[in-house]
C-alpha cells in the first residue's frame, strides 16, 4: 500500500514528555469516590420551555434573598425568540424593577445528591446568574447556591450552576437573576449528577415459537419473548384462535431464544442464551402445558453459550444443538442429555445453527456453519455424514432446517433468507445417502415447513408457496401474509391439516393460520403481550440535540431529550445498530446484520423505509457489522467486520450527493475495520484482528489504518507495543492528535510526525481475555466540552484522562459501554446491559 503523504496541521501537544511516555503504566486505580447516590429518572422542571406562558414561575426583584413575588417587575412569555418549542419567557428591567428575576416552581429532590441546572439565555448587554434555591420541607431555604454572572449575547447560550443539596433538603428550585438589559430565557432543565434513566427500547415482540394445546386441549402458540440482561425472558401461551394470552411464566436466567419445539408427548422445549450471567448461558427449558413454572434442564454442552435450535424426536425427546463447540446433543426426560455425533461435529466449526428429524428414516439431521455443512446422524448415534453436496461448499450457514418422509430441506444462508435446498435420502444401516432433487431460489426464514399431503409450504416475500414433492413444481396458495413467520407447525386436529406460524407487525405479535382445505389464510394479532426492555448500544447524540441508542438483537430506536425524560419515544424499523455517526441535519445507523446503513433526518417524521431509509448495502461484499462510522468532509466512511465464517473487513465511502457507496474490501488485511475518525482529510482506522464469528483470526496483531479519500491510497501503521489484538475508541484530542485504546494501553499518534507520542497502561489490572474475542464496542473515547477526554473500557469502567498528564481518574465502576455527550458535556452510556446512564462529569 502507498504512503500517505503529509498534510500540514498545526498541533499544540498539552502533555509533556510524551515521547518518554512509551510503554509506561499507571498505578492501579482504586474505587471512585462517592458522588452521592444515583437518581431514578428525570427531575422535570415544570413549563421549562415556557409553552404554558408564564405558569409555575413566579418574578420579583433580584437580591440576596429569594425575591418575593412584585407586580412591578415585567415578564411576558414571548414568541419572537426562543430557544426550545415556540416560546421563552422576557425579561425586562424597568425603574421600579431594575434586576427582575423568575423563579421556578419546587421540584422534589434528595439531600446530600449532586444537581446541576442549565438555562438558555439571550439579550445583548444583559446579565444574567442560574441559581439554585434548596428548601427544607417546611419551605424554608437552607441554601442559595449560584453559577458565574455573564454577559447574554445577541443569541441563546447555556449558562449553568451546580451544587450539592445540603442535609434536610426536600425541594429545589431554579432561579434566574437579570440586569441591565432585556433578557430572554428558555429550556429550564436539572439534573442530578448521576440518573438512572432506564429502559430505552422496550418490545412485546417474539422468536422463538412452537405450537401445542394448553392444559384445557385449547391450540396455542406457545412463544418466547426476549427479555435484556438481568431481565428474563418469558415463555407466553398466545391462544391461536383468539390472541389472548393464556400463559405467561419467566424463563428464570435466560435472556433470550432462538426455536422451541413440541416434542411428541406435547412438552415446550426451548433453548436459550444468557448475555449476562455465562454460569446460565445455553440452557434447555421444558414445560409441561398446564404446569405453573418452567423447569431448567441446565446447560447441554458444558461451556456453550448458545442453544441454536431444537427439535422434536422420537419418544418424547429432543435434539438440539449450539454454539461454540459446533456440537449436538439429545434430551429425554427419561435419560437426559448424550451426544450426538462428534463435538464439533466438523472440525473446526463452531455452530450447529439447526437440527432436524425425519421418523420415516430415524435420521437427525444437523446445520453447520459458519462454513455451512449438513451432518445426518441415523439413530441418532455418533456415526455422521455430511451429505452437502459439494457446489455448496462456499455458503456459510445450513440456517434452518425440516426434513420427512424421506427429504430433508435446508435453507442455506448467512441471514435465514436465502435458497432451499430438497434432497432425497435413503439409510442403510449406518450408511445415508442423499440426493439432490431441486433448489428453490429466494425462500425466506424459516425455510420449508413439515411436510404436509405430499408437499411443504414456504415463503417467499409476502407470498405463501407450496411445493409438491411428487410433481417436483411449486404453487402460490396465498398472499397477504401479515408478518414474517418464525416457525412452521401443523395441526392435523381437524378435517384439513392447518399451517401455522407466529410473527411480528407494527400492531405486535400476530398469529397465523392457512387452511389446506379451504385455503383460506386467517391471522389474529395477540393481546397483552408482555413487554420486555431490551437490551442497548451505540448511543449517539443527534443533530437534534437528542441521544439516541438501539436495541440488541431485536431492534428499534430510543430517543432520549437530554433532562426531559417526559419527551422520550421509540421507534421500529432500524434493525440493530453497531455504529452511528452525524453528517450535518442527517444521522446514519449502521445496521446488522448485511452491514445496511441507513440515513434518517430527525427535523421530518419516521417513516421507517423513506426516513429512516437504506442509502447503502454491503451484504454482496460480504460484510455484516458496520463498527465504524464517520463524517468525512461531507462524506460517510464505514468500518465493518465481514461476515460469519470470513475475516476481510472493509472500509466503506458513501456520497451523500451522489448516492454512490464504493467499497474497498479486505483494506485491513484480513482484520476487522472497528473504530474511526477524521482529520486534516484522513481517515484512520482502528482493527481488530477477529473478523465474523465462527473463523479464527490469521492475523496476530492490530494496526493503525490511514485512508485518503482524495487520492484512494491507504497504509498499516505497526502499534508501539506488541501483541496488542484492538484499536477502538479512535477519537482527536484536545492536543489536535489521534487518541486511541488497544485494550489497556492508551495509545496517542500525532500525524504530523507519523509517529506514537504516547503508549500508556491506564489499567494494568484488567483482566483482558486471552485467546477469546475481544468485541468492537469493549472502549469508546470522546474528548469532552470540558476538554478532558472521557472513556469506557471493557464493560467495567467510565473513566476520565488528563488531557496533560494522561493520568486516568475513575468516575465510575460497573456494567457499561458506549459512550457519548449531549451539548451540555454531560456523558451518557448504557448501564447493565439495557439502562441508559447519564453522568455530569
Amino acid at each position: 500500500m502507498a504512503l500517505v503523504p503529509l498534510r500540514p496541521r498545526r498541533t499544540a501537544p498539552l502533555f509533556a514528555a510524551a515521547a518518554l511516555a512509551v510503554t509506561a503504566a499507571v498505578a492501579p486505580i482504586s474505587a471512585p469516590a462517592s458522588a452521592g447516590p444515583t437518581d431514578t429518572g428525570d427531575v422535570l422542571v415544570a413549563n421549562h420551555s415556557f409553552e404554558s406562558g408564564l405558569d409555575g414561575w413566579t418574578f420579583g426583584q433580584a437580591g440576596k434573598d429569594v425575591p418575593a413575588p412584585d407586580p412591578s417587575c415585567r415578564a411576558e412569555a414571548a414568541t419572537d425568540r426562543h430557544a426550545d418549542g415556540a416560546a421563552s419567557l422576557k425579561l425586562t428591567p424597568t425603574p421600579d424593577c431594575p434586576r427582575p428575576a423568575a423563579l421556578g416552581s419546587a421540584v422534589d429532590v434528595r439531600a446530600g445528591t449532586g444537581y446541576h441546572a442549565f438555562l438558555q439565555v439571550a439579550g445583548p448587554g444583559a446579565t444574567v446568574r442560574l441559581r439554585l434555591v434548596f428548601r427544607a420541607a417546611d419551605g424554608s431555604v437552607l441554601d442559595v447556591s449560584g453559577g458565574p454572572t455573564t454577559t447574554a449575547g445577541a443569541d441563546f447560550s447555556t449558562v449553568s450552576a451546580h451544587a450539592t443539596a445540603p442535609a434536610g433538603t426536600a425541594t429545589a428550585t431554579l432561579r434566574l437573576d437579570t440586569a441591565d438589559a432585556p433578557a430572554y430565557a428558555d429550556d429550564a432543565l436539572l439534573t442530578a449528577t448521576d440518573t438512572d434513566l432506564g429502559p430505552q427500547v422496550s418490545k412485546a415482540s417474539i422468536n422463538a415459537t412452537t405450537f401445542g394445546v394448553d392444559a384445557a386441549g385449547a391450540r396455542t402458540a406457545y412463544t418466547v419473548v426476549t427479555g435484556a440482561s438481568n431481565w428474563d425472558a418469558h415463555l407466553v401461551g398466545i391462544t391461536a384462535d383468539t390472541g389472548a394470552v393464556a400463559v405467561d411464566l419467566p424463563l428464570t436466567g435466560a435472556t433470550g431464544a432462538w426455536n422451541a419445539t413440541t416434542a411428541t408427548d406435547g412438552s415446550i422445549y426451548v433453548g436459550t442464551y444468557n448475555f449476562s450471567d455465562t454460569s446460565k448461558n445455553g440452557r434447555l427449558y421444558r414445560y409441561v402445558p398446564g404446569a405453573d413454572s418452567v423447569r431448567d434442564l441446565g446447560n447441554p454442552i458444558p461451556g456453550d453459550t448458545f442453544v441454536w435450535d431444537v427439535t422434536a424426536g422420537p419418544d418424547g425427546s429432543v435434539f438440539g444443538g449450539g454454539y461454540p463447540s459446533g456440537g449436538a446433543f439429545r434430551y429425554s426426560p427419561a435419560g437426559g442429555f448424550t451426544t450426538v455425533g462428534a463435538r464439533p461435529m466438523i472440525a473446526p466449526e463452531q455452530y450447529v445453527r439447526s437440527v432436524a428429524y425425519d421418523a420415516s428414516t430415524d435420521v437427525a439431521y444437523a446445520g453447520i456453519g459458519s462454513h455451512a455443512h449438513l451432518m445426518a446422524c441415523p439413530g441418532a448415534g455418533t456415526d455422521c455424514t455430511d451429505i452437502l453436496p459439494t457446489e455448496y461448499a462456499g455458503e456459510e450457514f445450513t440456517y434452518s432446517l425440516e426434513a420427512g418422509g424421506g427429504y430433508v430441506f435446508a435453507n442455506l444462508s448467512n441471514t435465514g433468507d436465502g435458497h432451499l435446498l430438497v434432497m432425497k435420502v435413503t439409510t442403510s444401516g449406518k450408511t445415508v445417502t442423499a440426493t439432490k432433487v431441486t433448489d428453490i431460489p429466494s425462500v425466506r426464514y424459516p425455510g420449508a415447513s413439515p411436510v404436509v399431503d405430499g408437499g411443504v409450504y414456504y415463503l417467499t416475500g409476502g407470498r405463501l408457496m407450496r411445493y409438491d414433492l411428487a410433481a417436483g413444481t411449486s404453487a402460490q396458495v396465498a398472499t397477504g401474509m401479515p408478518a414474517s413467520a418464525r416457525s412452521w407447525s401443523v395441526d392435523t386436529a381437524g378435517p384439513a391439516p392447518v399451517l401455522e406460524s407466529a410473527g411480528n407487525t407494527a400492531a405486535g405479535p400476530v398469529v397465523m393460520r392457512y387452511d389446506t382445505g379451504t385455503r383460506t389464510l386467517t391471522s389474529v394479532t395477540a393481546t397483552h403481550v408482555p413487554a420486555a426492555p431490551t437490551n442497548l448500544q451505540s448511543p449517539l447524540l443527534g443533530p437534534d440535540g437528542k441521544i439516541y441508542t438501539s436495541g440488541f438483537l431485536s431492534g428499534g430506536t430510543g430517543v432520549h431529550t437530554p433532562m426531559r425524560s417526559d419527551a422520550d419515544v421509540q421507534y421500529a424499523g432500524v434493525p440493530q445498530v453497531e455504529g452511528a455517526t452525524v453528517i450535518g441535519d442527517t444521522m446514519y445507523f449502521g445496521g446488522y446484520p448485511g452491514a445496511k446503513v441507513y440515513a434518517y433526518r430527525p427535523a421530518q417524521p419516521w417513516t421507517f423505509g423513506t426516513n429512516p431509509k437504506l442509502v447503502c448495502s454491503l451484504t454482496d461484499q460480504d460484510q455484516d457489522r458496520p463498527y465504524g462510522m464517520v463524517n468525512a468532509g461531507g462524506k460517510l466512511v464505514i468500518g465493518t467486520e465481514a461476515g460469519y465464517g470470513k475475516l476481510a473487513g472493509a472500509l466503506a465511502v458513501y456520497d451523500p450527493a451522489t448516492g454512490d457507496c464504493t467499497t474497498k474490501k479486505n483494506i485491513a488485511d484480513n482484520r476487522t475495520v472497528a473504530s474511526l475518525a477524521y482529520l486534516d482529510g484522513l481517515v484512520y482506522g482502528g482493527t481488530s484482528v477477529w473478523g465474523g464469528l465462527g473463523v479464527e483470526p490469521s492475523q496476530q496483531e492490530a494496526v493503525l489504518l490511514t485512508y485518503d479519500p482524495e487520492t484512494d491510497a491507504s497504509h498499516r501503521i505497526p502499534l508501539p507495543s506488541r501483541g496488542l489484538r484492538t484499536v477502538l475508541g479512535l477519537t482527536v484530542g484536545p492536543d489536535g492528535n489521534l487518541w486511541m485504546l488497544a485494550e489497556d494501553h492508551l495509545l496517542v499518534y500525532d500525524p504530523a510526525t507519523r509517529t506514537f507520542v504516547a503508549d500508556r497502561r491506564i489499567f494494568p489490572e484488567l483482566d483482558l481475555p486471552g485467546a477469546d474475542l475481544i468485541d468492537a464496542h469493549d472502549a469508546f473515547l470522546l474528548t469532552g466540552k470540558d476538554g478532558n477526554v472521557y472513556g469506557t473500557l471493557h464493560g467495567r469502567y467510565v473513566f476520565r484522562l488528563d488531557p496533560r498528564t494522561l493520568q486516568p481518574t475513575l468516575l465510575r465502576q460497573g456494567t457499561v459501554e458506549g459512550l457519548t455527550a449531549d451539548r451540555y458535556g454531560n456523558l451518557y452510556y448504557v448501564q447493565d446491559g439495557f439502562h441508559l446512564h447519564r453522568l455530569v462529569p
